[in-house]
């Protein structure tokens, strides 16, 4: 009989301990989801969540993404559209939370980056076809007269005026705002907000190719690679804790004519695309920091690479020049592995020891 009882205990606990692991295992699988927003794809993968609490979690970012393109889509009907007629008739305009917050994100941007980081060139952008999808453009560029005129009006964000309420009014009606150089990462620190509300910890979100991981999969860091100019992946990089990689280059959204190529980074100071430079990536604690300083960096270029990146507080640099030489900070050396070592290298000025800093 104790026998009996003894087996019949045993199974018992057979049973349980294989439903334990199999809960387990379920906690332990990756949860994914995919979202079409600003014409571009945005994914989040989650790991050690259960079905239902990620399901509910994927429902609550659509929601918000959805917000932020009623927010402040730059071409198509949105808050900021509506912003941009009341500045250009001089009348203050009541912006939503969540195109407020980043409006301010913009204005320490533009300090920060000593200019070169200018949301107010939103006409400049649309002169050069730039507020689309569709890439890449092949007809030709807008004459320099009309690049002229609109540099002139000189628009800038520190014109701008954001009031504790949301109110935006501006002292100069030819600013028309253009947040895409750091929508992305805005957006995925409110996923990431959105994420530890709801207690969940560990979570790669992807926002058209940029990335900010959180924590880590079961027992090792994220693994994420870095595309050269010429669509290849030419390096990896681990993510742990908070931190973003973002890159910007000229290769994916272009106007090519007659052989010759114009990125859509602008350099507010010209009005021309910003030349020199094919890519630029940035590992930071802050992904509106790191999608700043990618933009930036790019117009920047080689020879303000340091200044910028240290005002910015990026210690983590990789930059691309267009005959080929990369430009990498030692920080951002230590992080990387490069599947084909690049030549030529140039290795700049020690930035700092960390790459990361801030939402940790």
């Amino acid at each position: 009989m104790r026998r009996h009882l003894f087996f019949t205990a045993l199974a018992a606990a057979l049973i349980l301990g294989a439903a334990w692991l199999y809960r387990q295992q379920q906690a332990d699988a990756p949860r994914k989801a995919s979202f079409v927003i600003f014409g571009g794809l945005t994914e989040v993968e989650l790991h050690g969540v259960s079905e239902a609490d990620a399901n509910a979690a994927f429902g609550a970012i659509g929601e918000l993404l959805q917000r932020d393109q009623r927010a402040w889509h730059p071409w198509e009907m949105s808050d900021l559209m509506r912003l941009n007629a009341a500045i250009a008739q001089g009348q203050p305009y009541q912006a939503s939370a969540e195109l407020s917050g980043l409006l301010r994100q913009a204005q320490r941007a533009y300090i920060a980056s000593d200019g070169l980081f200018n949301a107010a060139i939103g006409s400049l952008i649309d002169l050069w076809g730039f507020h689309t999808s569709d890439y890449p453009i092949t007809t030709p560029p807008p004459p320099p007269q009309n690049i002229a005129a609109t540099l002139a009006t000189q628009p800038r964000m520190d014109e701008l005026v954001v009031a504790d309420d949301g109110t935006v009014a501006s002292r100069n009606r030819a600013i028309q705002l253009d947040l895409n150089g750091l929508a992305e990462g805005y957006a995925a620190e409110q996923i990431a907000g959105l994420l530890r509300e709801r207690g969940i910890t560990n979570a790669l979100i992807n926002v058209g190719g940029d990335v900010l991981a959180l924590g880590h999969p079961v027992d090792r860091p994220w693994r994420v690679g870095i595309r050269s100019p010429q669509h290849e992946t030419f390096a990896g990089a681990e993510l742990r804790g908070h931190e973003a990689l973002f890159s910007s280059g000229n290769y994916n959204k272009y106007r090519e004519t007659d052989g010759q190529r114009w990125g859509h980074v602008l350099d507010p100071r010209t009005g021309q695309p910003a030349r020199s430079v094919a890519a630029v990536s940035v590992i930071h604690g802050d992904a509106v920091t790191a999608d700043v300083a990618s933009t930036t960096l790019m117009v920047a270029g080689p020879a303000d690479l340091e200044r910028i990146a240290r005002s910015l507080g990026v210690a983590c640099v990789l930059l691309v020049s267009e005959d080929g030489t990369v430009w990498i900070s030692p920080a951002m050396q230590r992080r990387l592995e490069f599947l084909t070592p690049p030549a030529p290298l140039q290795i700049t000025g020690d930035l700092g020891r960390e790459c990361a800093s801030g939402n940790q």
